[in-house]
């Protein structure tokens, strides 16, 4: 084999293995296929009277939530930034995003919600905190 055939046969292997790294990546790794959760959180009513064409009576909330299988086996915890956006990488599957009410007080809060995150596509989701104010 002359060296420019070895040269050209090593940086195949290169290129196939970065391919094949990308790919596992893509898919989630080891742990198999995964999807992105991306969510938006809010908290409305913000005041206890809202105008009719004004603007939305909610603001962005940071809350913790809790990502559980469909059988309420707890697998990981997101907490929304300032701004009320989270993101999380999942393994594709079921599952069910619970929001946490502040320790100790029953509001403001926020139903469950079912999704499913299909591999290698992003989910999205938007949480609705009720603040209470009537």
């Amino acid at each position: 084999m002359s060296r420019q055939s070895g040269r050209v046969a090593w940086l195949g292997t290169v290129v196939a293995l970065a391919v094949a790294t990308a790919m596992v990546a893509a898919c989630g790794g080891a742990g198999g296929p995964s999807g992105l959760l991306v969510g938006k959180v809010t908290l409305g009513p913000i005041t206890p009277v809202q105008q009719a064409g004004g603007p939305p009576n909610t603001r962005p909330y940071a809350a913790t939530m809790t990502v559980e299988t469909p059988a309420g086996a707890a697998v990981t915890t997101v907490t929304s930034g300032r701004d009320g956006t989270f993101p999380v990488r999942l393994a594709a599957g079921s599952y069910r995003l619970v929001p946490r009410s502040p320790a100790g007080r029953s509001l403001p809060h926020a139903a469950r919600l079912d999704m499913v995150v299909v591999a290698g596509q992003t989910t999205t989701v938007t949480i609705a905190f009720d603040s209470g104010i009537r």
